[in-house]
């Protein structure tokens, strides 16, 4: 039971109110200058107990900074290294970009994020900005949700625009013509343009996810590098996926697997080592983009030739998106609705024949 008492301060009579929060532990209220302002306090947090609104007036005295590190702790055990490397930069933006790190999470505003905002603009890149908003956003998010705060300072916020850059769709000559280049990288450089994996994808396949009767590859699991440091972990957006194989790129991965154990990796570099994108990029990949005149290329974008030319083989939206293992069909759809047919004059013909059809039949009246 809640309970109101006065007290004798040097300034007069004040009242306090004793209470017990939602997990029963005694607290008191003080500072009252009447005893109607003590009661209405009482029965409006009375209300806010009763709903699950309350929270205590202490659970937002921590710095943003301190949640900002307590946050990130929290994430290490569920995401990827490189997300993890994309959150410790973020995080850092947080606790070193502005004054906005020294607030308390009860005293930040959709000014003071703002603020913050424009002042790491001047720093860095609009996607990077984006980026570390997004882990503002995360830190934010679980303050409300343990109740530190009452509602989130992000939201509303506008962000800097990251202006979109030109898709590089090579070609099926240009994929040949740096496969030549790349020497005795030749095979990675098609097999990526003939399956559409990701890099950590085609690092981390291993012989047991090759079948070769079905023609078929079994996207399991990456391999991606973050400080140094190589670790596996599940596809992008945890979907594991199937993969069609084409008859050259069946003969790619026969000979690639042949005499390997079950768990060994399918491809590696000329000293039986894991692929590093990295790596690979300053030894060979992109003078061998360059000298196919596709310099700035990178092992990502050869994805792209996979989806071109799945599109014109007449692949939908859906199977494309399966193959290729996008989140969803919409993002697939963003990425190369434009590399899809324009199908706007079979469509206007089709709805033509279908309305001339009733030009040619009597339409009887009756009286009603």
């Amino acid at each position: 039971m809640a309970s109101i008492d006065s007290y004798e301060t040097k300034s007069g009579k004040r009242y306090m109110v004793r209470y017990r929060t939602p997990d029963r532990k005694p607290a008191v209220k003080r500072g009252f200058k009447n005893k109607r302002d003590a009661n209405d306090w009482l029965a409006e947090n009375t209300v806010k107990m009763n709903t699950g609104a309350w929270r205590a007036e202490s659970a937002g005295r921590i710095t943003v900074a301190d949640a900002a590190r307590s946050w990130l702790e929290s994430k290490r055990a569920s995401v990827t290294p490189g997300t993890m490397s994309n959150y410790t930069t973020g995080v850092k933006h947080i606790t070193e970009t502005g004054r906005l790190g020294n607030f308390y999470l009860k005293d930040v505003t959709h000014e003071s994020v703002e603020e913050w905002v424009l002042e790491l603009s001047k720093a860095v890149k609009p996607k990077t900005v984006r980026n570390s908003f997004g882990a503002l956003n995360g830190v934010m998010k679980r303050a409300l949700r343990d109740k530190r705060i009452a509602s989130n300072p992000c939201e509303g916020v506008e962000l800097p625009r990251v202006e979109k850059k030109e898709m590089t769709v090579p070609t099926v000559g240009q994929a040949h013509l740096m496969a030549n280049a790349a020497g005795s990288s030749s095979e990675i450089v098609l097999f990526l343009a003939m399956t559409g994996l990701r890099w950590g994808e085609l690092a981390g396949l291993q012989v047991q996810d090759v079948n070769l009767n079905a023609g078929r590859l079994y996207i399991r699991r990456q391999l991606t590098g973050s400080s140094g440091k190589l670790s596996e972990s599940l596809p992008k957006y945890g979907k594991k996926r199937i993969v069609p194989l084409i008859a050259q790129a069946k003969e790619i991965v026969a000979s690639r697997i042949k005499n390997k154990s079950h768990n060994a990796l399918v491809f590696t570099t000329e000293r039986g080592s894991a692929l590093r994108n990295q790596n690979a990029r300053r030894d060979w990949f992109n003078e061998a983009a360059k000298q196919a005149g596709l310099e700035g290329l990178t092992p990502h974008e050869l994805r792209h030739t996979f989806a071109s030319i799945a599109i014109a083989s007449g692949a939908n939206v859906k199977a494309l998106q399966q193959a290729l293992g996008h989140h969803s069909a919409a993002f697939t759809l963003d990425q190369y609705g434009h590399l899809f047919p324009d199908d706007l004059g079979s469509f206007v013909t089709v709805m033509d024949k279908s309305f001339s059809v009733e030009c040619d039949q009597k339409v009887i009246k009756t009286n009603s």
